[in-house]
């Protein structure tokens, strides 16, 4: 989709659409050929409907009515709520206000033209068109252009970037560097054309002659300025050695509306401001403007010539005052010489001054005595060393060194052959100890006694496994005696061998042959492999006599 321009109205960002659709909600729809037709189409349409719809169908039926109904742009006005910004770039949101709320979006082309941060909570004035959402069967709005209620969008915009950079500490006077006193350089960040740069360039001339001015062009008006005015900016600082350093740069431009100084309150601006290495002065607009560059740069000027006179000195001053300073300076040294010519005449009325060759004669024979004393003192040292060395020399040869040295010699020979003797003891002696250790160890004969342990160990081993064994057996057959005895006294074995146990099912007992039972009584009979069977008994037991004629149940 391309993008369109945005035109600023008195109440709402408005885009410049065809004449058909309106930027006010459509009222009652009047009775012309194109309404007749649309109607037409709609019953036809209907007509055509299947009579039972798909989920695709209807939505679409849905769709095409909302079309018809809201073929314009509408004003919507609400509060702002659930306000996502995807990463797409898109901007996702709901419009409410105390009964209702619709969905509305806003694509990326739209957003970029934004002049504020759409916040939640925010009551704003949205302008866009009414569609459905195939995909999740719901209707929203699209939207063309978001502007505050209440407030313009350009003075809201303002007060956010504001608020921002004055918490990250850009309006800082810590941050702001003093303008250059004397400067040499000058660059001037405006447009070409126009009364700005012929201002300027007159109060620089008229003021301060001498000083160098470059012009860096940039477009001070438009989308584009601001790009262009932060990159002259960067460019300046980094190319400033082209030039042999520039001390100081002049953002400036001309009166005009918040929609004309807009560029300089941009946030690529401001960064670009602040991280300027050069001392930036700005002179944007009338006394009365106030952009974000201004509260950021280092010093700001109500006007652009207001900027060209803070950043140059007033030449004829400064003449005046090198011509103040230079009368000052002669006056000063007039002072100082004066006291000196006086000191100068005063010595020169000394005996020493006016007649210096008896001074020097002086200083002469005082020279020549202490000459004479040096050679004296010298002779009597040099004498006395000689006497010394004299002396010194008769001792050496009394002690006569190389005699000294045969001595050490002949003495050094004695204890090396001593030394070399008392080795040869000692090595024979440790030699003799080593032969009868080893004839010792060759008479224990280690290897001897280990093969006879580890025999006795081998049949320790197997006497070990052999016991281990039979108790291992007899273990087995009392295991083997016990469980057959066991088995023997397992009832269940009698139970399998084709026997069963009778017992009262309330109380678990076992019915015996003394036992009385009791008519309607439930007996539990249990065979083998836990089969249980119950029975009742009808009437009272009869008693039978046993072989041996006694009474039995």
């Amino acid at each position: 989709m391309p993008q369109s321009e945005f035109r600023f109205s008195d109440s709402f960002f408005e885009t410049d659409r065809p004449a058909r659709q309106s930027p006010r909600p459509p009222a009652q729809p009047k009775a012309t050929a194109k309404a007749t037709k649309t109607a037409k189409a709609s019953k036809a349409a209907k007509a055509a409907a299947p009579a039972v719809l798909n989920v695709t169908q209807l939505t679409r039926l849905i769709k095409l009515a909302l079309n018809e109904r809201f073929a314009g742009t509408v004003l919507v006005t609400g509060e702002i709520s659930n306000c996502k910004r995807h990463n797409s770039g898109h901007l996702y949101l709901t419009l409410k206000d105390d009964q209702a709320q619709i969905a509305a979006v806003m694509w990326r082309s739209q957003v970029q033209r934004l002049k504020f941060q759409p916040l939640d909570g925010m009551a704003v004035l949205a302008a866009g068109r009414i569609d459905v959402y195939e995909p999740q069967g719901k209707y929203q709005l699209y939207l063309d252009s978001l502007e505050p209620a209440g407030a313009g969008a350009l003075d809201l915009a303002f007060r956010q970037l504001a608020e921002k950079l004055r918490a990250e500490g850009l309006f800082d006077d810590r941050h702001k560097k003093p303008l250059p006193p004397y400067p040499q350089t000058i660059a001037i960040v405006t447009s070409p054309t126009g009364a700005v740069i012929q201002d300027i360039s007159q109060t620089l001339r008229r003021r301060y002659p001498i000083v160098r001015t470059l012009l860096y062009p940039v477009a001070v008006q438009g989308d584009a300025a601001a790009r262009q005015i932060a990159a002259a900016l960067g460019w300046l600082n980094r190319n400033q050695r082209r030039w042999g350093g520039i001390d100081l740069i002049i953002l400036a431009r001309g009166g005009g509306s918040l929609e004309d100084l807009w560029p300089f309150n941009e946030e690529p601006v401001a960064r670009a401001v602040f991280a300027s290495a050069i001392p930036v002065l700005s002179g944007i607009g009338h006394e009365v403007d106030t952009t974000i560059a201004d509260l950021v740069a280092d010093r700001r000027a109500a006007t652009p010539t207001a900027a060209a006179e803070l950043a140059v000195p007033l030449l004829t001053d400064l003449i005046e005052q090198v011509a103040r300073c230079r009368r000052q300076l002669v006056q000063g040294l007039h002072q100082r010489l004066e006291p000196a010519r006086q000191l100068l005449r005063q010595a020169a009325g000394r005996p020493f001054f006016a007649r210096p060759g008896d001074w020097l004669g002086q200083y002469q024979q005082q020279l020549d005595e202490r000459q004479t004393l040096l050679q004296q003192r010298m002779g009597e040292r040099l004498h006395q060393t000689s006497r010394r060395l004299e002396r010194d020399t008769t001792i050496l040869r009394r002690i006569e060194p190389h005699q000294a040295l045969r001595r050490a010699r002949t003495a050094l020979q004695e204890l090396t052959y001593a030394l070399r003797r008392r080795l040869d003891q000692t090595r024979r002696r440790q030699a003799n100890r080593l032969d009868a250790q080893a004839i010792t160890l060759r008479m224990a004969a280690p290897a001897r006694r280990l093969a006879g342990d580890r025999e006795r160990l081998i049949l320790w081993l197997g006497r070990c496994q052999s016991a281990c064994r039979r108790r291992l057996e007899r273990q087995t057959q009392q295991l083997d005696h016990l469980s057959r005895r066991l088995d023997n006294l397992n009832p269940r074995a009698v139970l399998a061998r084709g026997y069963s146990i009778t017992r009262r099912r309330n109380t678990g007992q076992i019915v015996r042959a003394d036992s009385v039972l009791a008519a309607e009584e439930i007996l539990a009979t249990e065979l083998s492999d836990h089969i249980v069977l119950e029975s009742r008994l009808l009437g009272p037991p009869r008693r039978r006599k046993d072989e041996h004629g006694k009474d039995q149940q």
